[in-house]
């Protein structure tokens, strides 16, 4: 077993895990935040956030490429974060985005929808040189 630790918080959550045993998930920074992290070779990094004050990190595939959901100024949005940056990946629909889960094939599910609860399944297809 392994402490990962926190981002100067008192609470953290694992999300993923990857083969080449790098973690994300979810910390409290000090200031009480939740910011996406990523975890590798015993260090833990915070992935930061869009424009808005907290992101959480949901799934990373073999590429080392990461996704989640982080507020924005303008509502929730899905986001990729890869080698440091974080970038929106828009609200195909309505208001809000949100991206679960990422494959070795760059390709993304979530979902996109607005304030009144519609909401519906997004695929995005971003490059990915893993497979």
């Amino acid at each position: 077993m392994t402490d990962l630790g926190t981002l100067g918080g008192g609470s953290a959550y694992a999300s993923a895990i990857n083969d080449r045993g790098q973690v994300v998930g979810t910390s409290r920074t000090a200031d009480g935040a939740r910011h996406a992290f990523l975890w590798q070779d015993g260090v833990m990094t915070d992935l930061g956030t869009l424009d808005g004050r907290e992101s959480y990190a949901l799934d990373i595939n073999e590429c080392g490429q990461v996704v989640g959901q982080g507020s924005a100024r303008f509502g929730e949005q899905a986001f990729l974060s890869e080698n440091g940056f974080m970038v929106s990946l828009g609200t195909p629909i309505g208001d809000d985005s949100g991206a679960g889960a990422i494959n070795d094939h760059g390709q993304i599910g979530g979902s996109s929808g607005n304030t009144s609860d519609d909401s519906h399944a997004i695929l995005w297809q971003i490059a990915c040189g893993c497979g």
